[in-house]
């Protein structure tokens, strides 16, 4: 089967490579766009010892879309370990390929009834790099860092086991800040700080790290104030 994986994806890289295809006026060539998103590399587990898994909100395979090269791709098996920030696609319903993240723009999944949007922030961001999860978007943006470190199990020491966190990002006015308190994310706002609050406050509206959300309906509220579409 291994034999059989790495042929197939030696013979998509020769079509891919030593053709130089590429799509013409219209819609690309279906084989030239199954090639271009699953070119990469086989996933092998890397932790088998360990307790837990290295995804993020399961181990199994989600729904989802891409954005690769500004091509998007629907309808996809995704898995995301936050542990080495790689996407993992399930080609042919068999095949785990890792794919390179600098050819990816953004990915949505598709879970629990919610879709979860990551765009890759290089660029964006000097402290992160990587994919981020967008939590809103508009003048500012507010963005989340989904990471797993492996650390010894403290009950069993020859075990290790993946422990999650998850840092919050402001983006506004051109700088981009880690959220370290509630205050300091407010700050951020200058001026228009006490109006934010005032309404999160007659929205009674929790703004923390344990409820992100309400980061995200402060920034909304921030940006109507600032482009003028408020209307409260």
């Amino acid at each position: 089967m291994r034999a059989l994986f790495l042929f197939s994806i030696i013979l998509l890289t020769l079509q891919l490579t030593g053709q130089h295809y590429s799509p013409g006026p219209g819609e690309p060539d279906a084989d030239w766009l199954e090639q271009h998103l699953y070119k990469g590399i086989e996933w092998q587990p890397l932790y088998p010892s360990a307790t837990g898994h290295e995804f993020f909100l399961t181990n199994n395979y989600i729904t989802g879309d891409i954005t690769s090269e500004g091509i998007e791709y629907s309808g996809i098996r995704i898995k995301y370990d936050i542990c080495n920030d790689n996407l993992i696609l399930l080609w042919q319903s068999t095949f785990p390929i890792i794919i390179d993240r600098k050819r990816t723009d953004s990915f949505i999944l598709k879970y629990d009834g919610r879709e979860r949007r990551f765009i890759n922030s290089d660029g964006l961001c000097s402290d992160i790099q990587g994919f981020a999860e967008v939590l809103h978007a508009g003048h500012s943006m507010v963005l989340a860092r989904h990471t797993k470190v492996l650390s010894v199990n403290a009950s069993l020491s020859s075990y290790e086991q993946f422990r999650e966190n998850t840092k919050y990002y402001y983006v506004v006015n051109g700088t981009c800040s880690q959220i370290r308190s509630t205050k300091a994310f407010f700050d951020m706002m200058g001026d228009l700080k006490r109006e934010v609050r005032r309404y999160i406050r007659q929205k009674n509206v929790v703004v923390s790290r344990l409820f992100p959300e309400g980061f995200a309906l402060a920034a909304a509220r921030y940006d109507a104030l600032v482009t003028g579409e408020s209307k409260e």
